[in-house]
């Protein structure tokens, strides 16, 4: 860590702001690819889904997309992707934070690690209850 604060205290001396320049990219990427990674996820499940129906003949396709019309609304795709704009904010911006604030050995950088494993975790079951209650 002695390394990163010394980068840290380079980047503040050449006038950069550090945390934007070291934090900000990692927001802006997960925020950019996490809704994508959930559209695509949505995909492929219902390929899955269409797969193991063919091969396995288990259900009828026909069937299977009569299921998947039933009771359809487009709301609940839009908030899949509305949270996880939120999730991908809490997943980048609270481990930066820990990362960015943490001082002394590799015993604390564990420390800092696990504690925001833990933070993070708590925050998206947190904010998933809300969002949930505020969207539905």
């Amino acid at each position: 860590t002695t390394l990163f604060r010394s980068s840290i205290d380079a980047l503040d001396i050449m006038g950069i702001n550090s945390a934007c320049y070291l934090i900000l990219p990692k927001i802006l990427g997960m925020l950019t690819i996490m809704p994508l990674l959930v559209i695509f996820s949505s995909a492929m499940g219902i390929m899955g889904a269409y797969g193991t129906a063919y091969i396995g003949h288990i259900i009828v396709p026909d069937d299977l997309t009569l299921g998947l019309q039933h009771d359809f609304k487009a709301w609940f795709v839009w908030m899949s992707i509305i949270k996880s704009l939120f999730f991908a904010f809490i997943i980048s911006a609270v481990p930066s934070y820990f990362g960015y604030t943490v001082e002394g050995g590799s015993v604390n950088v564990g420390k800092a690690s696990t504690d925001a494993v833990v933070c993070s975790s708590v925050l998206i079951l947190c904010s998933d209850v809300f969002l949930t209650q505020l969207l539905s």
